[in-house]
C-alpha cells in the first residue's frame, strides 16, 4: 500500500469516526483521561455533538406523566436556551387543579448607546418618554440613547441620568459596559427596581452600556374552575425556586454550552465505580450531581439538592430529535414526600418561535 493510499485510508477512518461522535455513539478509547473537560465534550458529543447544541434555541415538549396513584396528566412545555420556562399541565393534577408554572432566569437584557464627541458643544441626550413594553417582567431602560459632546479641557463634565426599572420586579440589576475611557457609570440610587444610574463623559468614542435583571423569578398559578381559570397564584421561593432553577439548567445543556443559565461543572472521581461523576452548581440553584455511564457518556440519573429535600431523576430510553438525544422517559422521585412520577415523552421540537407573552407572569381568572 502506497503512502498517499495510508494518508486516504487514515483520513477516511477518521471522518467515520467524527460521524460517529456527532451521532451519538462515543465508543471509549484507552486514551481517553477523564477530565471535567473531556467528561463535558464527550456528553455533549453523546447527545447529538457541540454545533448542534449550541444551535438550540427553543425546545419545546408534550409529556404524559403518571404519579404514584395511577393519576394521569398530560403536559406542555415551553424552553428556551437562555433558561425560560413555562409548563402547563393541561389535565386534572394530582391536588384536583390544572397547574401553570412559568419560569424567568433573570436574564433579560437592555442596551444604552453612548456617543461623545469633542467638538467641545455639549448636547443633552435624548428623551425616550415611554418604554417599548410595560408588560410584566419587560425591563424598562430611559433613556436608550446618550449623545454629549465633551467640554473644555478643566472644565466640567456634565451627566446624564439612566432610569431603569421592571414591572413586578423588586430585585437588584446587574450593569455592564464598554464604556472603559469613554464614559463612567455609577449608581446614583440603590440598583434595585426602580434604580438611577449617572453616565459622565471622559473621551470621545462610542460604547453601550447593558442592563441586566439579576435574580430569577417564578410563578405557580393553580385553578379549579377549569383551565385556565383560577383563584390563587404565587411565586416560587426558596427550595421550589432554587430547584426550578436547577431542572432548567440541565434539561436546556446549560451546562454543555455557553450562553444558558450561569453555573459550574466538576469532574469528582469515584474509585471503583463505572459512571463518572459530574458535580454542578447553577447560579441560585441547588446542585446537582449527574452520573454519566463511561461507556456512553449519556446522563444515567440526576440528584437535585440535598436530604431531606432530594429529587432524583432517572432518564432512559433516549430518541433523537432533529440529531439531539432526549429521555423519552424519566423516573422522578422526591424523597421527602415519597413523591414518585413517570414522565414520558409524547413528542419534543426544536427552534419553534415562541410568543414572549408564554413568560410573563400569570393573572388569575376572576
Amino acid at each position: 500500500m502506497s503512502k498517499s493510499d495510508v494518508r486516504r485510508l487514515a483520513a477516511s477512518v477518521a471522518a467515520a469516526a467524527t460521524i460517529v461522535f456527532l451521532a451519538g455513539s462515543v465508543p471509549r478509547s484507552n486514551a481517553f483521561v477523564p477530565t471535567t473537560i473531556s467528561i463535558v465534550q464527550a456528553m455533549a458529543g453523546a447527545l447529538g455533538g457541540s454545533a448542534r447544541i449550541a444551535q438550540i434555541r427553543t425546545l419545546f415538549f408534550e409529556w404524559h406523566v403518571l404519579d404514584g396513584q395511577q393519576t394521569q396528566q398530560d403536559a406542555r412545555e415551553w424552553m428556551t436556551a437562555d433558561g425560560y420556562d413555562r409548563l402547563e399541565v393541561l389535565t386534572t393534577g394530582m391536588q384536583g387543579a390544572p397547574v401553570l408554572r412559568v419560569f424567568t432566569p433573570g436574564a433579560t437584557r437592555e442596551s444604552v448607546s453612548v456617543t461623545v464627541t469633542a467638538s467641545n458643544r455639549y448636547v443633552p441626550g435624548s428623551r425616550a418618554r415611554v418604554c417599548s413594553s410595560q408588560a410584566t417582567g419587560a425591563l424598562c431602560v430611559l433613556p436608550n440613547e446618550l449623545f454629549f459632546d465633551t467640554v473644555t479641557p478643566g472644565g466640567a463634565h456634565p451627566s446624564e441620568r439612566i432610569a431603569v426599572s421592571e414591572s413586578g420586579y423588586n430585585g437588584g440589576f446587574v450593569e455592564s459596559d464598554t464604556c472603559a475611557g469613554i464614559a463612567t457609570i455609577s449608581a446614583s440610587a440603590p440598583a434595585i427596581s426602580p434604580g438611577a444610574y449617572t453616565v459622565t463623559p471622559r473621551h470621545s468614542g462610542t460604547c453601550s452600556i447593558t442592563f441586566a435583571s439579576s435574580s430569577p423569578q417564578g410563578w405557580v398559578l393553580e385553578g379549579d374552575q377549569g383551565w385556565p381559570s383560577g383563584n390563587s397564584t404565587g411565586a416560587m421561593q426558596g427550595p421550589d425556586l432554587s430547584r426550578e432553577i436547577s431542572y432548567v439548567y440541565w434539561m436546556t445543556f446549560a451546562y454543555l454550552h455557553a450562553g444558558g443559565l450561569p453555573g459550574s461543572v466538576r469532574y469528582v472521581p469515584v474509585h471503583g465505580s463505572d459512571e463518572y461523576e459530574l458535580e454542578m452548581q447553577p447560579q441560585g440553584g441547588e446542585p446537582i450531581v449527574a452520573e454519566v455511564d463511561e461507556k456512553t457518556f449519556l446522563p444515567d440519573k440526576f440528584e437535585i439538592g440535598s436530604d431531606p429535600m432530594k429529587m432524583i431523576v432517572t432518564p432512559s430510553a433516549w430518541k433523537a430529535t432533529d440529531g439531539v438525544l432526549f429521555p423519552t422517559k424519566m423516573d422522578v422521585q422526591l424523597d421527602n414526600l415519597g413523591l414518585h412520577m413517570d414522565y414520558a415523552l409524547v413528542r419534543a421540537r426544536l427552534n419553534d418561535r415562541f410568543k414572549a407573552s408564554l413568560f410573563v407572569q400569570p393573572v388569575p381568572a376572576l
